[in-house]
C-alpha cells in the first residue's frame, strides 16, 4: 500500500519541458492532463474534532523529503483549525492545531507554498473582520499556529472577510490573494522575499469580480470558489479556483493573470474541468493543487474529519 501511494503521489506527468518562456500554454496542458476520476485513499483519525457548527475548508498536498502530508482547514462554532495526515504505512491525522477561538472560528481556503502556509481566518458571523495569516509549515510534524506574518482586515461585511487565500512568489516578491465573502473582490499583496517574516505586504491591487472583462475567456461563468490557489512558473501567472459551478459540478477553473503593477492585474480563463469525487468528497468542502518539479496534482476532501474518512487525489 505504501508503495503504491508513493507512486501515484510522486509519478511524474511525461511530458518533456522545454523553455516556459516560450511555451506558456505548457502549464495550461498540466491541468488539462489531470484526470477527472480520483484515486481514493483512506485514513485515520484518534483526536477529538469539533464538527459542530463548521466543516472543512481548505486542503492542500505537501512533500517534506521522502515525507508526503495532507493539511485541511476547519471550522467550527468555537474555534479554528487545522489538521495534519500524514500518509505512508498508516495513512493517518498526527494532529489537530487550534489557531484561533470564536469570533475568528473560520480558518477557511488556504495554500501551501515551500514553506508558507496562508490561511484566512475571519469572523463569519458578523463578517466584518478576519485574520490573513502566514504560518511556517516547514515541519509538518511540529506544526506552528504562532503566525509570522498577519494581515488586518476590518470593515464593511462581507467585504472584510477572507474565505480563500492564495499565495505564491513571482518576480522575486511573494504575492497573496484573498478572495472575499463568495469571491466578490479578489485583493492582491506583495512581499519582497527576504521581508515576509515581518510581515512587510501591502495590497496592491483590487479586482472586483463582477466586472471583469471576459473577452478571450474560454466561458463567461465566474464560480464562487471555495478555494483559490496561485503558481507561477518563470514568467507567468496562474490562479485556479475551486467549487461547485451552477449545476453544482464540482469544478476547477485556470486563470490566467496578467501582472502589470502598478496599472492593473488582468484575468483570463483558460481551461475549467469538472472532477468526481467518491466517499462524501466534494469540492465545496475543499479542493486544492500542488504544483512541484513539473507536475500538478489536485486533491479534495470531505466536509469532516471522522474515525475513518478519505481523500481523492487526482494524478496521472
Amino acid at each position: 500500500m505504501f508503495q503504491y501511494l508513493l507512486t501515484i503521489l510522486m509519478i511524474p506527468l511525461l511530458i518533456h519541458f522545454g523553455n516556459w518562456d516560450q511555451e506558456e500554454d505548457l502549464f495550461v496542458k498540466l491541468f488539462n492532463k489531470i484526470p477527472e476520476q480520483p484515486k481514493e485513499i483512506s485514513f485515520t483519525n484518534l483526536f477529538e474534532i469539533n464538527n459542530n457548527g463548521g466543516h472543512l475548508q481548505g486542503i492542500q498536498l505537501i512533500k517534506k523529503g521522502e515525507d508526503i502530508f495532507v493539511v485541511a482547514t476547519g471550522s467550527s462554532d468555537v474555534y479554528s483549525y487545522y489538521v495534519v495526515t500524514k500518509l505512508g504505512e498508516k495513512n493517518e491525522v498526527i494532529s489537530v492545531n487550534q489557531l484561533m477561538q470564536k469570533p475568528y472560528k473560520h480558518a477557511g481556503g488556504f495554500q501551501i507554498f515551500e514553506d508558507y502556509m496562508a490561511i484566512g481566518i475571519e469572523d463569519n458571523s458578523a463578517k466584518d473582520k478576519s485574520k490573513v495569516c502566514i504560518f511556517s509549515i516547514s515541519d509538518p510534524q511540529n506544526p506552528s499556529v504562532i503566525p509570522i506574518a498577519q494581515i488586518e482586515r476590518n470593515g464593511q461585511p462581507l467585504r472584510s472577510t477572507a474565505g480563500c487565500v492564495g499565495i505564491t512568489r513571482h518576480r522575486d516578491k511573494y504575492i497573496v490573494a484573498v478572495g472575499d465573502w463568495d469571491t466578490k473582490h479578489i485583493d492582491f499583496y506583495i512581499c519582497e522575499n527576504e521581508k515576509i517574516e515581518k510581515g512587510n505586504f501591502k495590497k496592491v491591487y483590487t479586482m472586483e469580480t463582477a466586472k471583469l472583462s471576459k473577452q478571450g475567456w474560454i466561458d463567461k461563468s465566474w464560480t464562487t470558489y471555495q478555494n483559490i490557489n496561485l503558481f507561477s512558473t518563470n514568467t507567468h501567472l496562474y490562479m485556479i479556483g475551486t467549487g461547485q459551478n451552477s449545476k453544482q459540478q464540482n469544478c476547477a477553473d485556470l486563470y490566467q493573470l496578467n501582472w502589470d503593477l502598478p496599472e492593473s492585474v488582468q484575468m483570463k480563463k483558460v481551461a475549467s474541468k469538472t472532477f468526481s469525487t467518491t466517499q462524501k468528497n466534494n469540492f465545496k468542502a475543499g479542493a486544492g493543487f500542488y504544483f512541484d518539479n513539473h507536475t500538478l496534482k489536485g486533491i479534495s476532501c470531505g466536509y469532516n474529519v471522522e474515525e475513518t474518512s478519505f481523500f481523492n487525489i487526482y494524478t496521472n
